[in-house]
């Protein structure tokens, strides 16, 4: 009997939540992901009236790409589910589709089979506070709560992400355009707080934030833990962390957690980091391509 495949309805909502599949979008990514592709919708593959899979479609009409995500169920129907959705992803002008899965999950191997290759992976890190305290006088910086200029925060976050965030860039179409866009971000903040890291002469040399912990609690916001390249290695990311840290305890936060994207071998400096400061290491999601 072969799948049906289609969209879910809200009145699928029960049978999928039993099958561990909710409607609304989990946090499985960096937010980064989802300022790329803004709008979602799920699909099903259904047979003899069971739901076998589900899959959600991400896309971007900006951009021209579109990312499969939560993709859960039996590889069988994963795997025509996923081909389908490659194929709306292309009708839609999609230049490449990429799939999101547990790095040492089942589903690697259908995916594989419809041409789609690992290139990136997702980091989860997560903490139980409170935290140890931070050492402020270290790295002869002052860190302090404030609201994110536009144009200053934008350009450190594009000197910071340099390297390890390329694909980001290339989403956005290029160095300038994600400036913007990191700019945009920085104007409408979505109720996260931001801790600066400045110089005695009052320069940006780093910063970090968290979400309204009433609506994300224990949730750090997209943009992590960032200090420009020429001021690393002086204990300021350490500051940033603890101190961002020590204040979603205050404010009431059992736990954190945050997404940092890293190559498909290799971790980027920041995993350390967040390792160090007493993070856990989650499960990795394996980032697939296929250009198209």
């Amino acid at each position: 009997m072969p799948y049906v495949l289609r969209p879910a309805q809200p009145t699928d909502s029960a049978a999928l939540a039993a099958f561990g599949v909710v409607l609304d979008p989990p946090r499985k990514l960096t937010e980064a992901d989802l300022f790329v592709y803004p709008s979602s919708e799920t699909w099903l593959a259904e047979r003899g009236g069971s739901i076998e899979a589900a899959v959600r479609l991400c896309h971007s009409s900006l951009s021209g790409h579109a990312l499969l995500t939560d993709l859960c169920g039996n590889p069988h129907a994963v795997r025509p589910l996923a081909s389908e959705l490659i194929r709306i992803a292309q009708g839609r002008g999609a230049q490449s589709v990429e799939a999101a899965t547990p790095s040492e999950g089942a589903l690697i191997a259908p995916l594989s089979e419809l041409g789609l290759v690992g290139y990136r992976r997702v980091v989860h890190i997560a903490w139980n506070l409170p935290a140890s305290p931070p050492d402020l006088t270290e790295g002869g910086v002052r860190i302090l709560e404030e609201a994110p200029d536009p144009d200053e925060y934008a350009r450190l976050a594009v000197a910071a992400y340099r390297g390890t965030w390329d694909w980001l860039f290339e989403r956005w179409g290029g160095e300038a355009a994600a400036r913007r866009n990191f700019a945009r971000l920085f104007e409408s903040p979505r109720g996260e707080r931001f801790y600066a890291a400045r110089s005695a002469d009052g320069v940006l040399t780093g910063f970090t934030s968290y979400g309204n912990p009433e609506m994300t609690p224990g949730d750090f916001s997209s943009f992590g833990v960032l200090v420009r390249p020429e001021n690393r290695r002086q204990g300021i990311g350490r500051q940033l962390l603890l101190t961002a840290l020590g204040h979603l305890h205050l404010q009431g936060s059992a736990n954190a957690h945050m997404h940092t994207t890293a190559p498909p071998q290799d971790d980027p400096p920041a995993v350390n980091l967040y390792l160090a400061c007493g993070g856990e290491r989650l499960d990795d999601i394996l980032i697939l391509r296929l250009d198209t």
